[in-house]
């Protein structure tokens, strides 16, 4: 299968180093070309699943302004300019909830938007969590740092408890391809 090919790409709007819109000029593989297709590209990120050697994950309740609510999270956060994304993972667990950890796990990369792209997010697994230090996330956000049990975050994503789908692809992703971290 071909490949869309970017003919020219112009900025129609931008809110650095948050948001930027591009309008594309693409190129079909059957010949026809698109003059306005629209692309959202936002900050990339990590996201990490932080596991306790007793098999609890370290989980945050808190307020999100995109699903307008309380739900449970795990530790995330923008990937610095220059910054590996796996040391953003490790940065990010440690402000937000006090652990650090023995092993990173990386469970892939992905966009949250199959045509218009949005934000690049690193997922990551975390074993061997201890806490080490109080939080110090210094956000805007109130947070409060909870262990659960595996099970009790399977019935919080099926009851709509994990409000953003970041949260949610991590979690299936430990559950199907990691379940042998919980003993």
């Amino acid at each position: 299968m071909k490949t869309w090919k970017i003919l020219s790409e112009e900025e129609v709007f931008a809110a650095h180093p948050f948001l930027r819109v591009v309008k594309q000029a693409v190129s079909l593989p059957d010949g026809r070309v698109i003059d306005d297709f629209y692309q959202v590209k936002l900050r990339t990120y990590a996201i990490v699943v932080p596991v306790t050697p007793e098999g609890e994950v370290v989980t945050i309740d808190q307020y999100k302004h995109g699903p307008g609510r309380v739900g449970i999270s795990f530790p995330a956060g923008f990937v610095e300019a220059g910054e590996e994304p796996a040391k953003g993972a490790a940065r990010e667990l440690l402000e937000e909830t006090g652990f650090d950890f023995e092993n990173l796990i990386p469970l892939g990369t992905y966009v949250d938007n199959g045509n218009q792209r949005g934000c690049e997010g690193h997922q990551f697994l975390a074993t061997g969590c201890r806490w080490v230090q109080d939080a110090q996330s210094g956000d805007l956000e109130q947070m409060e740092v909870r262990l659960r049990h595996p099970e009790d975050l399977d019935r919080a994503m099926a009851e709509g408890r994990l409000g953003v789908m970041h949260d949610v692809a991590a979690w299936g992703m430990v559950r199907t391809l990691h379940r042998d971290v919980f003993g």
